[in-house]
């Protein structure tokens, strides 16, 4: 009896295992499902992005309309089943210039007809009429302002204050929240991005605990920020937050991969980020603390949290529009 038992049980472990591996997702089925989904998009229709995939990693390239429609391709590759990480390549097309008006048509120079000749005594001519002197040349405008050049180093920490909350059992792998810098970014004892400047936050990993063991955990990653209208791609460690069954809480901030961002563009509001944390930075120069409720992890609005770069960034910007948002 124990004899026939055992080829059975080897049967269903077999059968288990080629179960379990036929659920993963081929790179050629993601890559068909982030195209069809940016064909349905009108923001993306008309873009020409190609899509690859390699092992469940994407990489997104060619010419966008515009910012808004970087980061709808970006959520859109993020949140399809299978995808671990998403390449952002994609460059914003700038509008092709209008033609020159054509040069005015020169007028034609008037015809000179000869004088006759008087038959009676000319009339005694006046007196000559001084010379008016002539107006002083305008001075030329000044030449428009430039923008500076500044790479901020590797290394750098950001503090950021969060506007979404972020719930280990609601929210999910990829997607992408607002938040906004609660501190400047200074290089060289020079503000470079000022306090309230929107920034956005990814959630890389998500882990609800269970009712008898186990703890919830959140992982998160600086992923992009939108300045003096422009989006850049930033790469910063991993803020962690892990919850523990009686209650208590750690956090701490670990090196991680980088994480490569997306477009967020115009979708943020403006000044809601400064707004919240002038009101509430201001008073206490603290953020909320993440809570736990029961096993687990939640990281409401308005919290504080701090990333390291992982790689340097480049901030071409205007120095007499560098002003705080708050």
């Amino acid at each position: 009896m124990r004899r026939s038992a055992i080829p059975l049980v080897i049967l269903l472990m077999v059968l288990g295992l080629g179960a379990a591996c036929s659920k993963a997702r081929s790179d050629q089925a993601i890559t068909t499902e982030i195209q069809s989904k940016m064909f349905s998009d009108p923001q993306l229709k008309a873009a020409n992005i190609s899509v690859q995939t390699n092992k469940g990693e994407v990489t997104l390239s060619g010419d966008i309309p515009s910012d808004a429609a970087r980061y709808e391709a970006f959520k859109l590759a993020s949140e399809t089943p299978g995808v671990t990480k998403v390449v952002d390549q994609m460059t914003i097309k700038a509008a092709e210039a209008a033609p020159p008006p054509p040069p005015p048509e020169p007028t034609p120079a008037p015809v000179r007809r000869s004088a006759r000749r008087l038959t009676t005594p000319a009339p005694l001519s006046p007196a000559p009429v001084a010379a008016q002197p002539a107006a002083p040349a305008e001075p030329a405008p000044p030449p428009p302002p430039q923008p500076r050049t500044v790479e901020i180093p590797s290394g750098t920490t950001v503090t950021v204050r969060m506007i979404d909350s972020v719930d280990s059992s609601i929210n999910h792998p990829g997607e992408v929240f607002r938040a906004s810098l609660d501190a400047p970014i200074v290089v060289d004892n020079e503000v470079v991005v000022p306090a309230g400047t929107d920034v956005f936050v990814k959630l890389v990993q998500a882990k609800s605990a269970g009712r008898l063991a186990g703890r919830s955990e959140l992982g998160l990653e600086l992923v992009r920020m939108q300045f003096q209208g422009k989006s850049y791609t930033l790469m910063s460690n991993e803020y962690e937050q892990t919850g523990k069954s009686r209650g208590k809480r750690t956090a701490e901030t670990i090196g991680a991969g980088a994480a490569i961002g997306a477009a967020i563009g115009a979708i943020a509001g403006g000044g809601k980020g400064a707004a919240i944390g002038a009101g509430v930075g201001g008073a206490t120069g603290t953020g909320i603390q993440v809570a736990t409720k029961g096993q687990q992890v939640k990281i409401p609005s308005e919290t504080k949290l701090d990333f390291r770069l992982e790689q340097p960034v480049e901030v071409s910007y205007f120095p007499e529009k560098n002003r705080s948002r708050r």
